[in-house]
């Protein structure tokens, strides 16, 4: 992986050439991507003195105008950084780095990817394939094994100062936000709307423990986690930022969020975003993640220690997203009353 000595190189073709070999041309293309991203994108074609097309994405961004970087502490932009970090390299062992380049120039950042576009998952609410789950959990589960640390050990892996830490998480965009002028400020007007009545429509429904465990502020809730194990955590383990490779790698790509944290994160995170891509229910998906960590660990997991990163899992994942489920419920959404519930009942279990 190359760091490039500006922003501007990646989108030169003399410093591209470095990468690729001599470039005969090269053309620019804006691409569109989900989701709320302040981020620029581009896709680049290369066609090379060899005859060879070769196909990038460009992402360029600023941690100073980015709401996730403001909402999560990230004052260097931290995927560049985690580049650019030796303890982190383990991470490619468990995925296929789609990174080429990378630059850091002051509060710029710019990442040179390979362009997955074929081997991305579709962009529908449509339940992916077992196998390919599988895939993908299996890859997770490595990452988390490859960087396992017990509650209370010290880690360079683990301390580096720019990773995310869990109150970023469930404080990215909880209820606390949500009535905060100055925190909702810094959201995307769509997404600040959504969220503050989201949260309006959440916190109605629920029960006064749960009521009070969603407006708790993160700060106040490290009992959740100081005693569970920490890991590398992807952060934003939505199947978007996957990519299936052909030779039976898995890509991931939007690093914006890695952290250190219990790996409830990214359990959490998984079920309550990517609630109508799951292949099966939540609890299959909750086994067979218990079963490929376990087969990875350098011992099996006690049953006490799962069933509590499992709550944690639930109570971090209704923080990041419980406000969607009740937004799909107001716009009367299939199977959004049903999705609801199981959150509720599940926080209530946890709460017990």
């Amino acid at each position: 992986m190359e760091r490039l000595a500006a922003v501007a190189d990646a989108l030169d073709p003399t410093a591209l050439a470095a990468i690729t070999g001599p470039i005969r041309s090269l053309e620019r293309q804006p691409l569109k991507t989900v989701g709320y991203t302040s981020a620029l994108h581009e896709t680049l074609a290369l066609t090379l003195d060899t005859g060879e097309l070769r196909r990038f994405v460009v992402k360029r961004t600023r941690p100073s105008a980015d709401w996730m970087a403001s909402r999560s502490s990230d004052r260097i932009g931290r995927e560049a950084a985690m580049l650019a970090e030796p303890a982190l390299m383990p991470v490619w062992r468990a995925f296929t780095c789609p990174y080429v380049a990378y630059a850091i120039e002051g509060d710029r950042i710019a990442l040179v990817m390979e362009d997955l576009t074929p081997h991305l998952f579709p962009d529908v609410r449509q339940p992916i394939a077992e196998e390919q789950e599988e895939r993908l959990l299996h890859a997770l589960t490595a990452m988390h094994a490859e960087f396992w640390s017990e509650a209370g050990r010290h880690s360079a892996h683990l301390d580096l100062p720019f990773l995310a830490r869990p109150e970023h998480y469930i404080g990215l965009l909880d209820a606390c936000c949500a009535v905060d002028a100055q925190t909702i400020g810094v959201l995307p007007q769509a997404l600040a709307e959504s969220v503050t009545r989201g949260w309006t429509a959440a916190l109605d429904q629920l029960p006064p423990p749960l009521f009070a465990l969603m407006t708790t502020p993160a700060a106040e809730m490290a009992p959740f986690w100081e005693k569970l194990p920490r890991t590398i955590v992807h952060g934003d383990v939505r199947t978007a930022n996957f990519a299936l490779l052909p030779d039976g790698g898995v890509s991931a790509f939007d690093w914006a969020l890695v952290g250190a944290a219990p790996a409830s994160i990214d359990i959490g995170w998984y079920l309550a975003v990517n609630a109508s891509r799951l292949a099966h229910s939540k609890q299959d998906m909750l086994s067979r993640y218990h079963r490929l960590l376990n087969a990875q660990l350098a011992a099996p997991l006690a049953p006490a220690l799962w069933a509590t990163l499992v709550r944690s899992a639930i109570i971090f994942g209704a923080r990041m997203r419980l406000w969607s489920k009740a937004l799909a419920v107001e716009a009367e959404r299939p199977g959004a009353l049903a999705e609801w519930n199981w959150w509720v009942e599940q926080l209530e279990a946890a709460c017990a």
